[in-house]
């Protein structure tokens, strides 16, 4: 037979098993990073990439994947793309851009099921420097 015999412990293990259970969150930094030495820097979009192992010859072919779902709240507009949509053996990337430069920050998104982009939206303009990336 099992004893606790602190509770602290238990609280401990529930929030670790708890933290285990959720995926992690990958995400577009806000600003470009600072060894970049931009001025104000802002993520401007993301563009995610998918595709096979074998077909990727030269990266500047690979095709920009279209949000699979477009909404808008108030405003604010959301894109959604589903990460797990294509083969398993697919390969997932997303690339941060940033404004005042055609650098980017890359990060593996194969462990990722969906991606969101969200901007505020004034009249039909898109609002620079509004841009929030992330996926899960």
């Amino acid at each position: 037979m099992l004893y606790i015999v602190d509770k602290k412990f238990v609280l401990a293990a529930l929030l670790l098993i708890a933290g285990s259970a959720q995926a992690a969150v990958l995400e577009c930094p806000i600003n470009a990073p600072a060894d970049w030495k931009l001025p104000k820097s802002r993520l401007d979009r993301a563009r995610v990439l998918s595709y096979l192992p074998s077909t990727r010859a030269d990266e500047r072919g690979l095709a920009e994947g279209l949000p699979e779902r477009e909404w808008q709240v108030g405003g604010t507009l959301f894109q959604s793309w589903n990460m797990k949509a294509g083969r398993r053996a697919m390969v997932y990337q997303v690339n941060c851009l940033y404004t005042g430069t055609n650098r980017f920050v890359r990060f593996d998104a194969r462990s990722a099921a969906r991606c969101v982009g969200k901007r505020r939206i004034r009249g039909d303009a898109l609002m620079p420097g509004s841009m929030e990336f992330r996926c899960r």
